[in-house]
């Protein structure tokens, strides 16, 4: 079981990582942000996992093993792809490039939907909005189902699990 995933820490691949950059505990530890026997202790723990020396100590640091150069590119890549799986979406309206499909009465079109388009076309160009007429038996499977993102209805055509913003309150004059 010393080769199962679940007894791999993935600290220790930002450990290998910095090792093999650094071919120096010592500027690894300061890379990390971690001490000289810290990661001297990580480094015995790959070693075990790994079964391998995979750094040699040499005159003037650590030299890695070719078990070690055959493992950098793959633990690189894992380290950018957990990277990349963390970080937030970046979110850039100029840029973004999405289709909003918009459920909405003739009233909503009117008095929201016109506007809204208007700022959008300035705001996030690439935006592209689908406008539905309303069917209001169909609402709530439409959003379950996601053939809708956003449906502009009258107080009175909601569904109780469906949530819902009142944009604002209209008196007919």
């Amino acid at each position: 079981m010393k080769h199962d995933l679940r007894n791999l820490d993935f600290n220790l691949l930002k450990a290998f990582d910095a090792l093999f950059d650094e071919r120096s505990v010592t500027e690894a530890a300061k890379k990390l942000y971690l001490t000289q026997p810290a990661v001297s202790g990580m480094l015995q723990r790959l070693r075990d996992y790994f079964d391998d020396p995979l750094f040699i100590r040499a005159q003037r640091g650590i030299y890695p093993t070719s078990r070690a150069k055959q493992l950098a590119p793959t633990v690189k890549n894992i380290l950018f792809d957990i990277d990349t799986l963390i970080q937030p979406n970046h979110f850039d309206p100029k840029n973004d490039e999405y289709l909003l499909r918009i459920s909405a009465t003739d009233y909503a079109l009117k008095v929201v939907l016109v506007p809204f388009i208007a700022q959008l076309r300035i705001h996030a160009p690439h935006v592209k909005v689908s406008i539905l007429p309303i069917r209001n038996e169909d609402i709530f499977m439409q959003l379950e189902q996601g053939t809708i993102d956003l449906a502009l209805v009258t107080s009175d055509l909601n569904h109780k699990e469906v949530y819902k913003q009142d944009l604002f309150t209209d008196t007919p004059a």
